[in-house]
């Protein structure tokens, strides 16, 4: 499979932009032009195989990218900049409005104890 023979329509732009990074990377690793492009080509044909009909979502960020984000949010907030952070931030309203209140069930659990523990 060569990337030409790739179908070209919407779907396909995600794997095209996939066979560029593996071809970028190959390429940064040392690997032969031609060896990349085979490679690169493999990988878009075994996501197809993998994931074709699905849709597949990515995170932006790892864990501890988001955590870090997240309370760097919470800091921020003053309980009027929903619209501002997420501008910031480059979210939707609702992930602000969802980052908040899961801090402060985080902040609210550090500070108060357990009645009861695991009594079990």
């Amino acid at each position: 499979m060569t990337m030409n023979n790739l179908v070209r329509n919407a779907d396909d732009d995600v794997l095209l932009d996939l066979q560029q990074i593996a071809l970028r990377v190959l390429a940064e690793g040392g690997v032969d032009e031609q060896q990349a492009h085979d490679i690169a080509c493999q990988i878009v044909a075994d996501a197809r195989e993998s994931w074709g009909g699905q849709q597949v979502y990515f995170r932006k960020a790892d864990a501890a990218q988001m955590s870090e984000r997240n309370l760097e949010i919470y800091g921020k907030f003053n309980g009027a900049n929903h619209f501002q952070l997420a501008k910031q931030y480059g979210l939707t309203v609702s992930v602000i409005y969802r980052i908040v209140k899961a801090m402060r069930v985080s902040e609210r659990e550090k500070r108060q104890h357990k009645l009861f523990d695991d009594l079990t």
